[in-house]
């Protein structure tokens, strides 16, 4: 499918209310959005799956590859970017440089830890502890072999559950199958907010400060180099 095409199967999705079949381009979306936002993105595929749109055991290939390649991007971000200051060029890095330095302080002896609880979160701080572990140098394999653990568990949980969610989008009518799957996500998305809120807290009570916002007398942003 050329971009034409696919530009117009979206707008004739939009207009009909109709899950669009995008072909090749779906996965190439879907690796894409797993960098936004890993979950929802890995949930809708997998809802469009049931449909026939696309094939389950591809939606989960593509979005392990996704977190994967995601990861080890911000960790080599971290690793390059740290010592000469590039990540501070990178607007949003700045707004949470207090939180990706104060995990590195206490990172080199728990590493593994704290990335496991950031996937058991469901990607809560996920960005800052790999930026923070490239700055601090902690071998990949560290945090390789907790995804490799992880990453199949937590994504056939996602396929599973959008497998399931598509057989009930596609006894809808067509004109509202779109419109169930987006009102679906949002409320996805919101329970995933409020879940890793609550997973912030329990984290606490571990001796693990998950929290992103940092206390009153740290929250000027730091200059950026020249």
């Amino acid at each position: 499918m050329n971009l034409g095409a696919f530009i117009e199967q979206l707008w004739h999705a939009v207009q009909t209310g109709q899950l669009p079949d995008l072909g090749n381009w779906s996965y190439v979306i879907l690796i894409v959005l797993v960098f936004i936002e890993g979950p929802v993105a890995t949930l809708a595929a997998a809802t469009m799956a049931a449909s026939g749109i696309l094939r389950a055991d591809l939606v989960f290939l593509f979005s392990m590859i996704a977190n994967f390649m995601a990861d080890v991007f911000w960790y080599l971000l971290g690793y390059f970017g740290g010592s000469r200051r590039l990540l501070l060029r990178i607007g949003w890095v700045r707004r949470r440089w207090f939180t990706i330095r104060r995990i590195q302080r206490d990172l080199r002896n728990r590493a593994a830890k704290l990335y496991l609880l950031t996937k058991l979160s469901m990607g809560l701080l996920t960005i800052p502890i790999l930026i923070a572990a490239g700055m601090s140098r902690v071998p990949w394999l560290h945090l390789a072999a907790v995804g490799l653990i992880i990453e199949p568990l937590w994504n056939g949980l996602l396929v599973f559950a959008g497998l399931h969610l598509g057989k009930y989008v596609a006894q809808l009518e067509q004109g509202l199958q779109v419109w169930a799957l987006v009102g679906t996500l949002v409320v996805f998305f919101i329970l995933l907010t409020l879940y890793r809120r609550m997973f912030a807290r329990i984290a606490h009570t571990m001796g693990v400060d998950l929290r992103e916002a940092p206390p009153e007398s740290s929250r000027r942003e730091p200059s950026s180099p020249a």
